[in-house]
């Protein structure tokens, strides 16, 4: 009875306040840099009191944390991933792991695909647990199979925030951290339009910042201003062409990290061009002999984008058209057989535009 009295005893304490093996390797923070968020449930508390005990509840302090960007921890690959409940588990070696849950959405589930401490991985929502959008962080260990064994373990963060075991429900309920900036912020470019290429479509210049946080300010064919952000705390935006109107220009992109540290990057020069070149005018009526013949005229003009050259149609129809190509304002025929031919063309650009179609003379091949 004693033994047994003596028993309940040690499993009592060892429930109220266990004596982990270890603590986590220093990890960076998973919320986006420079964010402020707070520990809504802490350790052994709630759903916190299993193998999880050391698991955080987090939201975002100043903004929405549904859709907000998760990063990882610590380098790792992707070892698991359950869509119910939105969770996305990294493998850093040596049987260790940490947990992102509820996740609204993963950058991939592909097993194996690595990612760098800090990079982004998923976006926070309320997967499993509708209704209030946080992200539920643990680190772990596990046994060689990476299920069996899991013991979650206290965290401590590369940006100064230590958080042991002190006893009681929902340790470090409350707190405030802040993620740091790991490296300078990059600004990451894309769009359907490459550089040095012209279009007549409104397209858009799209943009994410890496490594952001502080905020980004942009502008056509000029470097934004260095003192502070158009937009603070934003990570991503885009440019619209029309917004800038025809021409050739360049976006400049600023980006601050949460430090302060900024990066400036160009995309461009991009051309926008919805004008059609100018119809070719006409020229003298031709009378030649049967075979071919060498028919030039005026170049037409394209003030933006430039001449790229010309449709050709040469026939008897008054509304007839080819894609017969030729890039310089002459083409030479095959050879004609007596007639009446009319000389039609098309001017093209280097957008895509082109003028209408413009009969320019006639060609009368007399008989030998």
């Amino acid at each position: 009875m004693l033994a047994c009295i003596l028993l309940l005893v040690l499993l009592t304490v060892s429930t109220l306040s266990p004596s982990p093996a270890q603590a986590a390797r220093s990890l960076v923070l998973p919320t986006p840099a420079g964010e402020s968020w707070r520990i809504i449930q802490g350790y052994a508390c709630g759903t916190h009191n299993s193998w999880d005990r050391y698991s955080l509840d987090l939201i975002q302090v100043n903004g929405p944390t549904y859709g907000a960007p998760i990063r990882a921890a610590a380098n790792g690959t992707v070892w698991h991933w359950e869509a119910r409940s939105g969770t996305l588990i990294l493998h850093h070696g040596n049987q260790f792991f940490t947990m992102y849950t509820h996740l609204q959405r993963a950058v991939t589930t592909s097993r194996g695909v690595f990612f760098e401490a800090g990079q982004t991985l998923g976006y926070a929502g309320d997967r499993g647990s509708p209704g209030t959008p946080h992200l539920h962080f643990t680190a772990f260990t596990a046994n060689r199979d990476g299920w069996s064994g899991k013991q979650s373990i206290p965290l401590k963060f590369a940006e100064g925030y230590d958080l042991p075991e002190i006893g009681g429900c929902n340790q470090h309920g409350g707190k405030v951290m802040t993620a740091m900036a790991l490296q300078p912020p990059e600004v990451v470019f894309s769009s359907e339009l490459q550089p040095d290429t012209w279009t007549n479509q409104d397209l858009r210049v799209e943009f994410t910042i890496n490594w952001g946080g502080g905020g980004l300010s942009q502008a056509w064919n000029q470097e934004p201003a260095e003192d502070r952000p158009m937009f603070p705390s934003v990570i991503d935006g885009y440019a619209q062409l029309s917004d800038k109107g025809e021409g050739k220009h360049t976006l400049y992109v600023r980006a601050w990290g949460p430090d302060g540290k900024q990066t400036l990057a160009s995309y461009g020069p991009v051309g926008f061009d919805q004008t059609p070149p100018s119809a070719p005018v006409a020229i003298p009526a031709m009378t030649v002999k049967p075979g071919v013949v060498v028919v030039p005229w005026q170049p037409a003009e394209d003030a933006l984008s430039g001449v790229k050259g010309y449709l050709v149609y040469i026939g008897a129809d008054p509304e007839g058209t080819s894609r017969w190509f030729t890039p310089d304002p002459v083409v030479k025929t095959e050879p004609l057989n007596p007639g009446e031919y009319l000389v039609r063309l098309q001017s093209l650009d280097h957008a895509g535009n082109s003028s209408p179609w413009t009969t320019i003379g006639t060609i009368t091949v007399t008989g030998e």
